[in-house]
């Protein structure tokens, strides 16, 4: 084995006498290979110290194996928890977790969306900015060419989304403390995302089924995730 620093993946396949094809097999899953060419292989990086760029094998592939993520924001404690859980479960998985803030911005979101789709991403999972955004056409191009989940809010009635049932678990919520308590009252959100809207009138249409009075606390109106 030459000791000389291996700069490339061909370099490194020449070091250890096996074809580029075979190491790049190897990168790409290890466990696609012989257990004695894989054997071989963890010899030579433990000699030569070589490390390939898995940035750049990623975007020499039909498909990459990086997952973009999208988040409206970066500090909410819900969208934390579920980033964390997300890219542990992607690195597991053998994937890139790239994640992007859209700051509950459209036009950031755009940007997010081109820059995945110029890595050729293997998938995206998006919780969308709310309102009738200028660039939905986009988002729903990368639709039609890229695997992509929505999360927390759907995008529209066609993407594959996963969420909770707001009309369901709101009634089930406001019947509940109906039945066991004081009256509740209705203290939303601003309205950034569809979940909004929807929260608001299953409480209001689960009250009056009761024969109660509505009780909505006032929150002033924003489109902004600055709450």
């Amino acid at each position: 084995m030459t000791r000389k620093r291996i700069r490339t993946m061909e370099e490194f396949a020449k070091a250890v006498g096996l074809s580029r094809p075979t190491v790049s097999k190897y990168f790409q899953d290890p466990g696609s290979v012989r257990v004695k060419v894989r054997e071989k292989i963890d010899a030579g990086l433990a000699e030569t110290g070589f490390r390939p760029n898995l940035f750049a094998v990623n975007l020499n592939r039909r498909r990459s194996k990086i997952i973009g993520l999208v988040f409206p924001s970066s500090l909410d404690p819900f969208y934390m928890g579920l980033r964390r859980r997300i890219e542990a479960e992607a690195t597991a998985a053998g994937y890139l977790p790239f994640v992007f803030s859209s700051d509950g911005r459209a036009e950031l979101e755009a940007e997010a969306i081109e820059t995945l789709t110029s890595l050729n991403v293997a998938g995206v999972i998006m919780a969308p900015v709310g309102g009738h955004s200028a660039h939905h056409d986009k988002v729903r191009a990368l639709a039609r060419n890229i695997p992509i989940v929505f999360i927390d809010a759907p995008f529209d009635a066609e993407e594959a989304f996963v969420g909770t049932n707001n009309a369901q678990s709101m009634a089930l919520i406001t019947d509940y403390l109906t039945r066991t308590g004081d009256q509740p009252a209705y203290f939303g959100m601003p309205s950034v995302n569809s979940n909004t809207s929807e929260r608001r009138a299953a409480y209001i249409a689960t009250m009056e089924r009761r024969s109660l009075e509505p009780l909505l606390i006032p929150v002033e109106h924003s489109e902004s995730w600055e709450f």
